[in-house]
Formats: structure tokens, C-alpha cells, sequence
């Protein structure tokens, strides 16, 4: 905001700092960033951490650049257990506010401390692969990592969420609901718990309440699956070994699997057949009704099952779905650690930043987070990959090459160079159908640049040896006009690709 009298910006102030004139609307935007900011604090401090969220995001809504507000998001947001998003917000606030904040203090702590960054990545790491288990229809495997997730870190809630949810789905409501229980420890308001335990009390009821038995003034608390924690006696973390425990849960499953086959499914089959046969024999007559209630019945059943099927789909989708945010929140933890490291790593962290999908990111931080160090890396990340792409190009590494370009589009989806390389490295591959579709799109959205015309010349080149080949089809000297097209290729291709393409 800017004053109505002398234009000067108004950075955290309503007086004008070269006239002193008080603007009235900045007051009250201040003022009222200023109250969601206490309203925040005083959450914060009975752990009340989605509601302290809440206000602290309503907060920078009227005032972005308030760094107390953001700097407290981000110990709340590295006390719940998402330090992306707290590095996030402490770098955004450094932004705003290069001298005098405690944010450069916070973010120090941490590169100071590698072991710290590439604990946080370990979480995420399980998390994902939590989840990959989850889509590949594992869900023992799933709860394993998300229990290594939680010893990793206790404090992560979304890891919780997602136990308290697989126990739901396994029908072990009094685990889902004690693992529930113990996320709103961390943050006693958080709305996805709540609801999460309201549904599993609907479901359940008293079977969900864990059974506690007092001893000597102490409750002990009977937990079906614990979530163990070790330590060795020197205080430093070792992870739980779950290998032999693996292999004994398969066995188990397998026998149990085998015996629910043996006792309900055999016995089943072999009744149904009795009664099938039983029918046949004394209602024959009743076959025409018979039949049409088989038809009924099969629609039905045809129907539930693709009641069934759309539910599991929607299930696989939102799988898929958090499978993507967690890797585009992976790429985008890395380019916040290589854009925390300097200028010099700039061009790293767009490389990281490229494969990053902006629309997979929920929160409004995190769009924040990528849309600054966007802005910062575009051009050298841009740059860098276009000379990787051109030396894998140059060097025969045709897939390599794309890859690179494919990259360079990701952040900028009008780089003529990396249409036209693309093209012309599956042209090299001879796969003929995607070369012509990134040389058409030059050649229809960009038909006045040098690239386009480029492109026309391989399209050209491309038709004339498709007609030879096709009017050489009778068999006639078939091996001389091979080599004439094989030379003939060669050195087309090195007309078009011999130099480095500009606008």
C-alpha cells in the first residue's frame, strides 16, 4: 500500500515516513493483522494449532509481509511436523525482512545442522512410501512406514491421520481411535481428527473406547498395534527393525488365508452346488421364473459392482493424487535447500522447481514458497538446462536431451529452442509421430521465428523420405536405395542440428 498523498510505499506502518501523513485504511489493516496475530499466539499457547494456523493465515491475508505472524506459522508448522512448509514461511519472512529477524536465526539452526535436513527428509520419504504401499494395496506395509514415520518424528500428524484411517479400514476401531486420540495431543482442535474420531464413535461405539484396567493408581492402556519407539542408552536414535516381523506377518496371513479358503469358501461352493442341482431336478418346471430372477439378480450384482468399482477408483485417484503432492512437496523441500544456499545455487533450485506440479500443492504457503523462489531461479534454471539439453543432444543422448528440454518448458512453455531440440532428438530416435507434433506446434504457434522454419525444412525432409521409401516399395535394388536414404539422413540431420537455434 502506498500513500495517498506522496505515493511512498507503507511497509508495516500507517505514517508516511516523508510527509507523515496517516492513513487511515493502512491503520485498520494493521490493526486488525495485528489482532489475528495475538488471537494466533494465545492459541498457540494451549496447543491449539489448527485454530492458531487459521488466524495466523487470516493475519498475512490482511498484511503479508507482518514476519512476527509468519514466523510463528512456521514454528507451529515445525512443530506439527510439516518443516517444509516452516522453512517455507522463514524464508518468504527473510524476504520481506532481510535485517533484524529471527527467522534467519531458525533457518541457520538448520543449515548449521545437516543431520536435521536429511532427517526431515527421511519423514517425508516414509510418508511417501506409506503411501505408495497404500495404492499398491499394501496396507500392513503402509502402517509399517507410517509407524516409522511417527518414530521418526512424534510429532506428525499427518502421519496419524493416515494410521487412523488404515486402522478404520482394517476394522481395528479401538487403534484407530487411540492413534486419533494421540494427534490431538499435539493439536487439540484439529478438525480431520475430530471428525475422523467422530466417525469411527458412529461406526463402532463402545467398541472403539480402548479397555483400561487400573493398577496401583496407574492406568494401563492396552494397545493391539503400539507404535514402538527405541533408543539406545547413548540417547541417539536407531530405527525399528521390522524385517523378521515382516516375514512372520506374511506367513501368518498366508495360513489364515488358507484356512478362511478351506472352512467357508470349499464348504460353500460345494452347498451351492447341492442346492443348484436340487433346484434343477424339482423345479424344472418353475425354469422360465427361474431364470428371470437370475437376470434380475445379475443386474443387481452387475450394478453394486460398478457402485464398487467407482469407489475404488476415486480411492486410487485420491491415492495418486497424494502420492503427487508428496513428491512435488519432496522436489520443492530440495529447491528450498539449494535457494537457501545462495545465488549460486539458484540454477539447482529451478532444476528442482521444474518438476514441481504448482496446482498439487494445497496450501496457500507452499504456492507462496514456489511462486518466490520461482521467480528468483526461472532464468538461471532455464538457461542451465538449455545447455545440458544442447550437450546431451550434441553428444547422441537423444532421450537425455528431451528430458532436458521437457524440463525447460516445465518453467517456460513458450522456449522455442526446446520445442524445436525435442523434435529433432525423436526425429534422431526415429520416433516420427512425436517429432512431427512438436515441429507442427512450432510451425502453427510460432510460424515467424527461425525455429519454425527450421522445423518446416525437417517436416519436408521427414514427407520426402517417407515418399521414397514408399515409391521404392516394388523391391526394386532395394540395398542401394537404403544407403542413398541412410546418407541422404545423415547429413540432413546434421544440417538441422549442427548449431545452436535463437530466436
Amino acid at each position: 500500500m502506498n500513500c495517498t498523498n506522496c505515493n511512498t510505499p507503507l511497509i508495516n506502518t500507517y505514517v508516511c515516513p516523508r510527509c507523515g501523513q496517516k492513513d487511515e485504511l493502512a491503520r485498520k489493516i494493521i490493526y486488525a493483522s495485528n489482532w489475528h496475530y495475538n488471537q494466533g499466539l494465545a492459541k498457540a499457547k494451549v496447543r491449539d494449532m489448527t485454530g492458531a494456523t487459521n488466524s495466523l493465515l487470516m493475519s498475512l491475508k490482511y498484511n503479508k509481509r507482518n514476519t512476527q505472524a509468519r514466523n510463528l506459522l512456521g514454528l507451529i508448522y515445525y512443530q506439527i511436523g510439516e518443516i517444509v512448509n516452516a522453512l517455507g514461511e522463514w524464508v518468504i519472512s527473510v524476504h520481506f525482512q532481510p535485517e533484524d529477524n529471527v527467522a534467519n536465526t531458525y533457518i541457520k539452526a538448520i543449515q548449521n545442522n545437516p543431520g536435521k535436513l536429511q532427517f526431515a527428509n527421511r519423514i517425508i520419504q516414509k510418508y511417501n512410501m506409506a503411501l505408495e504401499f497404500l495404492d499398491q494395496g499394501n496396507m500392513d506395509m503402509a502402517i509399517i512406514e507410517l509407524k516409522k514415520a511417527i518414530n521418526l518424528n512424534p510429532n506428525y500428524i499427518r502421519a496419524y491421520q493416515l494410521m487412523g484411517l488404515l486402522y478404520f479400514k482394517t476394522k481395528q476401531y479401538a487403534a484407530a481411535r487411540k492413534i486419533l486420540v494421540r494427534s490431538l495431543k499435539i493439536d487439540r482442535n484439529n478438525i480431520t481428527s475430530l471428525r475422523y474420531i467422530k466417525e469411527i464413535d458412529a461406526v463402532a461405539g463402545d467398541r472403539a473406547k480402548v479397555r483400561a484396567r487400573s493398577r496401583n493408581g496407574f492406568t494401563q492402556i492396552n494397545d493391539p498395534n503400539p507404535v514402538v519407539v527405541e533408543e539406545k542408552k547413548d540417547g541417539k536414535y536407531t530405527d525399528f527393525s521390522t524385517g523378521l516381523l515382516s516375514i512372520v506377518n506374511v506367513i501368518i496371513g498366508v495360513v489364515i488365508g488358507a484356512a478362511v479358503v478351506w472352512l467357508l469358501l470349499v464348504p460353500s461352493v460345494r452347498r451351492n452346488l447341492a442346492l443348484e442341482y436340487n433346484q434343477a431336478v424339482v423345479e424344472y418346471g418353475n425354469l422360465i421364473s427361474e431364470n428371470n430372477r437370475l437376470i434380475s439378480s445379475y443386474e443387481m450384482e452387475n450394478e453394486s459392482l460398478e457402485s464398487e468399482n467407482q469407489a475404488l477408483q476415486a480411492q486410487v485417484d485420491a491415492a495418486d493424487d497424494s502420492q503427487k503432492a508428496g513428491t512435488s512437496e519432496e522436489n520443492l523441500y530440495l529447491a528450498i535447500q539449494a535457494y537457501m544456499s545462495g545465488s549460486d545455487s539458484y540454477g539447482e533450485a529451478g532444476v528442482y522447481l521444474a518438476d514441481v506440479d504448482p496446482d498439487s500443492l494445497t496450501s496457500e504457503s507452499a504456492q507462496d514458497i514456489y511462486r518466490t523462489i520461482y521467480e528468483a531461479t526461472r532464468s538461471s534454471a532455464e538457461s542451465q538446462l538449455e545447455e545440458d539439453g544442447y550437450r546431451a543432444f550434441n553428444n547422441g543422448e537423444y532421450r537425455d536431451a528431451i528430458d532436458y528440454y521437457q524440463k525447460a518448458l516445465n518453467l517456460n512453455s513458450e522456449n522455442l529452442d526446446a520445442l524445436y531440440y525435442i523434435g529433432a532428438s525423436y526425429q534422431r530416435m526415429a520416433d516420427l509421430d512425436n517429432a512431427m507434433k512438436y515441429y507442427e506446434q512450432l510451425i502453427n504457434d510460432y510460424p515467424t521465428s527461425s525455429q519454425a522454419a527450421n522445423a518446416s525444412q525437417a517436416v519436408e525432409e521427414i514427407q520426402s523420405d517417407a515418399g521414397q521409401n514408399n515409391a521404392d516399395g516394388d523391391g526394386t535394388d532395394e540395398n542401394n536405395t537404403d544407403e542413398s536414404n541412410t546418407d541422404e539422413s545423415n547429413t540432413n540431420s546434421g544440417s538441422s542440428g549442427g548449431s545452436r537455434l535463437t530466436d
